[in-house]
């Protein structure tokens, strides 16, 4: 690839976050940076790390050294995809409730889509070297994703993890740069999903509002139980963290639950206009 080429790729990779939540050893950190790198990917955030910094950091990141300025350090994950549209969590184990699950390659190829069409920012979400992430944790995340390995020795280090998905995430925007337009037309066709939005999407921020919300007033009407909720929160967040919501269907739905809330305790009084009608 030519100059003007690898400052596309990597202006469209500036897009995705790397986050590593409670890593243990700094030396993943650093060997993390250098797979970043070599891919063309700078965004490196780090939720409460155990120990940072520290000198294996900057020799294990060889030549990636000017990442180090760039991490972020959140206390959180909450805090570390708040504004991102689009959130995957890392995951090689089958969880309580199946879970939108993406191989790296598809994933890939959807993270990027979503980064050119609608300059959506997305995360990668890694977890503890010796157990991954909580099911908490992978809860906040629109999809899972996995990595295909070695049935017999399926073992990969977090920074190995790392390299695999920044080097797809390289050649599914490599792939999305260099397609035709003809081609482009037929895959807006052919697949629903890629389409640009006439709104923007809502950030896991908001969303953070938005379950909170929901499950209020489903309890209030006594269809949910707050003692006893059972699986029904994380149903709702696999519902609508695979939907992605756009800001005026976040805002509709907030406001039907708003007014359901009103009826409810006898606090909605009809417009004027309704009256007439």
């Amino acid at each position: 690839m030519d100059i003007i080429d690898n400052a596309a790729v990597s202006q469209h990779l500036s897009h995705v976050r790397i986050v590593m939540v409670n890593t243990t050893l700094p030396a993943n950190i650093g060997s993390a940076l250098r797979a970043m790198k070599t891919m063309g990917l700078c965004k490196l955030v780090l939720v409460a790390p155990k120990t940072y910094p520290h000198p294996d950091i900057d020799a294990l990141s060889a030549g990636a050294s000017d990442l180090i300025e760039q991490i972020e350090i959140v206390e959180t994950l909450e805090d570390a995809i708040k504004d991102c549209h689009l959130v995957f969590g890392t995951s090689a184990r089958s969880r309580t409730i199946p879970w939108p699950l993406l191989e790296a390659r598809p994933a890939a190829q959807k993270s990027m889509q979503a980064v050119m069409q609608d300059q959506q920012e997305i995360a990668i979400v890694f977890g503890r070297e010796d157990r991954g992430l909580t099911n908490e944790e992978l809860a906040l995340a629109n999809y899972h994703v996995t990595i295909p390995v070695n049935t017999d020795y399926g073992v990969l280090n977090v920074s190995q993890a790392i390299q695999v998905i920044c080097y797809e995430m390289r050649m599914a925007t490599l792939e999305l740069i260099d397609k035709k337009p003809d081609q482009e037309a037929v895959m807006h066709v052919t697949n629903q999903e890629d389409m640009h939005w006439d709104e923007p999407l809502v950030t896991h921020e908001q969303m953070e509002q938005f379950y909170p919300h929901i499950e209020k007033m489903l309890a209030e009407i006594e269809f949910l139980d707050p003692k006893n909720p059972r699986l029904l929160p994380l149903r709702l967040r696999r519902l609508f963290g695979r939907i992605q919501l756009d800001r005026m269907e976040y805002h509709l739905l907030r406001g039907i639950f708003s007014r359901v809330q009103a009826l409810n305790n006898g606090t909605w009084k009809k417009s004027k206009n309704e009256d007439q009608n």
